[in-house]
């Protein structure tokens, strides 16, 4: 996201994804392997994707990931996920470097880029890349035609290599021109093997009330998959993406502190009058932290939107608090078994920071065969 969203909410996304680039830049010796056996440093072979997956960003060194769950972890940025993860057979895919810079009708241009990001994923021991580019675009812009070509030359050129290179995109939580991207997915889906569904920052454009919401509600989460369904993406590709951390907003005076509904302060963005842009991006494990030491209300659940949240007074000002947690997942999980998904996973592993247990154990709402039946009404937890 860029603008006042890439400052405000995007600002660490950028972070995460400048240093997996920036890992995968490093200078080494290229025989150094790093892990305890050489056999460690080779990619993960067979198929490029499993037959479901726990696809998922960040994760620091890997030291607090469950490796038992999880297969694919993207963005990279330390040597000891890289061993851990080949040692549970799972893959990790690096950012693609700035492809921006290749959105080109020079074929050649295009090849040399593809040249380079090959060669990273190789010097890196690494299993695949993944592609996010999020800038606004017209529909049927040159842009999106030449980004389609790059992704589907870096697959080819990967896939010359080993069959068993994995090359993703991602996408808005629905392919309708969210946010000014008037993406053609077709052609990326066409393009890569697997398409992540970024379900998250969804009130990025607030054309109703210009008041504080879920990340994701549960509704939302089924419209933008049924919207890739009816444009032709396999459900099989899909990945849903799925936030592991909320926003903090500051309610505007007048607001009680146990009040549902929480005004904000009106801030434009592409179009719109409001948007989450004006709250503060928070990670699971600190939306606990305040909940548990500071709540006025306790944990409340919004039945419409499926998802939890509280209020907190602080400094005579009242802040309502909405993120996901196990129950809101184990939800939107079965809902993707339901519907064949071929995964699930979070932005960002890391935001469990040691909260992390029951939310990976929320994924057997997705990985086990009753899981599509669990019951979320009595499966909430906030530990």
């Amino acid at each position: 996201m860029q603008s006042l969203v890439g400052t405000v909410i995007g600002a660490r996304r950028d972070e995460l994804r400048q240093a997996a680039v920036a890992h995968a830049l490093r200078s080494r010796d290229a025989d150094a392997c790093p892990c305890s056996s050489t056999a460690l440093c080779d990619p993960i072979g067979g198929a490029p994707v499993r037959s479901r997956e726990i696809f998922g960003f960040g994760g620091g060194n890997g030291s607090a990931i469950d490796w038992t769950r999880v297969t694919t972890v993207a963005w990279a940025a330390d040597d000891r996920l890289m061993c851990d993860a080949h040692a549970a057979g799972a893959r990790v895919i690096m950012a693609a470097p700035k492809p921006q810079l290749a959105l080109t009708s020079n074929r050649s241009a295009r090849a040399i880029w593809v040249a380079d990001a090959v060669r990273r994923v190789r010097f890196n021991w690494l299993d695949g890349i993944v592609f996010d580019w999020e800038e606004p675009c017209e529909v049927g812009a040159p842009s999106q035609h030449h980004y389609a070509l790059l992704m589907r030359e870096t697959r080819q050129a990967l896939r010359a290599i080993s069959r068993s290179y994995q090359v993703t995109v991602c996408v808005a939580w629905s392919p309708d021109t969210i946010d000014g991207r008037g993406y053609d997915v077709r052609a990326f889906a066409a393009s890569t093997d697997l398409v992540y569904v970024m379900d998250y920052d969804t009130r990025s454009q607030i054309y109703d009330a210009c008041i504080a919401a879920a990340n994701a509600p549960y509704g939302g989460t089924l419209l933008g998959l049924r919207r890739y369904a009816e444009l032709g993406i396999p459900a099989g590709q899909l990945i849903l993406g799925v936030p592991w951390y909320g926003y903090r907003y500051r309610c505007l005076a007048g607001t009680g502190g146990g009040d549902r509904f929480c005004p904000i302060e009106a801030t434009p963005f592409r179009g719109a009058n409001c948007s989450d842009a004006v709250g503060v991006q928070l990670p699971y494990w600190k939306m606990l932290e305040q909940l548990h030491c500071c709540s006025a209300t306790g944990r409340r659940w919004d039945e419409s939107q499926a998802a939890p949240w509280f209020n907190v007074f602080a400094g005579g000002t009242v802040l309502q608090y909405w993120y996901d947690d196990p129950q809101s997942l184990r939800l939107k999980y079965a809902s993707a078994r339901r519907q064949g998904l071929r995964g699930v996973g979070p932005y960002t592993f890391t935001d469990a920071d040691g909260k992390g247990g029951m939310m990976y154990q929320a994924f057997d709402a997705f990985l086990l065969p009753g899981g599509a039946h669990v019951d979320v009404v009595n499966s909430a937890a906030t530990a």
